[in-house]
């Protein structure tokens, strides 16, 4: 798939990472995984959406799409999805029932192992780090909510973890008794955590407490999730991420089939800054060939990640072979450099916005190779994938858009 033109050959620049995975590639690459950095307004934006705009032309390719960012109360993928007449999943904070889509993190398309992993992720996400007798109350909990449910010929929800937390039985710790007194105290900061889920008072009430939502089609080639309404600061980012990765694992992803997907995910960073949600996300990418997904992570700075204090997030970027950088300022391009090893040709050109990293030019480190990539759009292209709109004035007849150069698609020409 073509992307657009290496800058000082002018050849034309393509690239496809399941392609290069293959073994009978001249340079294989160990991962099809990709981040991607830069400073807004410099055609991140673009570059991804007409990625999946043209591998959507091959029948085996699949994306989903977490969409973050936006403008009038829908997201940036909101155009594309309506072009492909695809209804984005809009997941709503605080709202009112029947407003928006809710996930359910004892949803029974993810194995129990992975239901309780969410479970301690949203626990230490909202009530900080798990103390090893919460964890075991916790566990106790997800087994009593499970056999609860079944009993009751129902899906397990949140509020029976909340319940069997705060009216437990005593529970066997190997040849130990564990009485009711100890599993209230033991469990009680797990059980804050559950009031906040699960309490109709609360911001995050009806984001996860009760079932999926039905209908939402995980079959679809094209998947968008709408995330625009969900605060990018505070708790119910990171708790959405924390239940998204292992759901889409375990309902989208089919075992066998030979689908290739991409998941692409905006505001990394909600990712790659929590450690609960980091280590979900970091098996999941670690998985990545075996289950045929390419993940991408699209990033504003590499700098404001405290990755060595985050050893499951520096393993996720590690463990990305392709890496795609925008312009930047001095101090973010020498942090990105000096982290990614990149030459002193790439550490000089990523400063440069007026000229080689001008908007639509990026450096693009694929294995060991590194070239300086020029991303042309069509102008269908250009009308879907432009984000610009409300920060330029309009558009003048003749006037194409800044995020990256347009090459209008002539007919071929008729013989005479």
């Amino acid at each position: 798939m073509i992307i657009g033109r290496e800058i000082y050959s002018g050849a034309a620049y393509i690239y496809d990472p399941f392609i290069l995975y293959d073994p009978s590639a001249r340079e294989r690459l160990p991962s099809g995984h990709v981040l991607v950095l830069g400073k807004s307004g410099f055609g991140k934006s673009s570059l991804e959406k007409c990625y999946v705009l043209r591998q959507l032309r091959f029948r085996d390719r699949s994306f989903a799409i977490l969409d973050a960012q936006g403008e009038d109360g829908v997201g940036e993928w909101d155009s594309i999805a309506r072009a492909f007449g695809v209804t984005p999943i809009r997941l709503v904070y605080g709202g009112e029932e029947g407003e928006g889509v809710r996930l359910n993190p004892l949803d029974p398309r993810i194995p129990a192992q992975y239901q309780y992993k969410i479970l301690c992720s949203m626990a230490e996400i909202l009530g900080g780090p798990l103390t090893s007798e919460g964890a075991f109350a916790l566990a106790v909990a997800h087994d009593a909510a499970r056999v609860r449910a079944s009993e009751q010929q129902r899906v397990p929800v949140l509020t029976d973890i909340h319940d069997a937390l705060t009216n437990p039985k005593p529970a066997m710790l190997g040849k130990r008794e564990i009485g009711i007194p100890d599993m209230v105290t033991w469990g009680q900061p797990a059980s804050l955590v559950m009031d906040q889920l699960c309490s109709a008072t609360r911001d995050l009430a009806g984001l996860f407490n009760g079932p999926t939502t039905p209908g939402i089609d995980l079959d679809a080639r094209l998947i968008v999730f709408d995330l625009t309404k969900l605060p990018r600061e505070g708790e119910a980012m990171p708790l959405l991420m924390s239940v998204i990765g292992p759901w889409l694992r375990h309902a989208w992803i089919k075992p066998g089939d030979t689908v290739k997907r991409t998941l692409i995910v905006e505001e990394a960073w909600h990712i790659l800054s929590h450690r609960p949600v980091a280590r979900l996300f970091e098996e999941f990418v670690r998985y990545g060939r075996r289950l045929g997904l390419s993940f991408w992570a699209i990033l504003h700075h590499l700098g404001d990640l405290q990755v060595e204090e985050a050893p499951e997030a520096a393993a996720i970027l590690k463990l990305t072979a392709t890496r795609v950088l925008y312009h930047m300022d001095k101090a973010e391009a020498d942090i990105t450099a000096d982290y990614l090893q990149l030459p002193d040709w790439a550490r000089e050109a990523l400063v440069d916005g007026a000229s080689r990293c001008s908007p639509g030019r990026a450096v693009w480190q694929v294995g060991n190779r590194i070239h300086l990539v020029e991303h042309i759009r069509s102008g269908t292209e250009a009308r879907l994938t432009n984000t610009n709109r409300k920060m330029t004035e309009k558009a003048k007849p003749g006037n194409a858009a800044a995020a990256a150069p347009v090459i209008a698609m002539l007919p071929r020409a008729v013989p005479r």
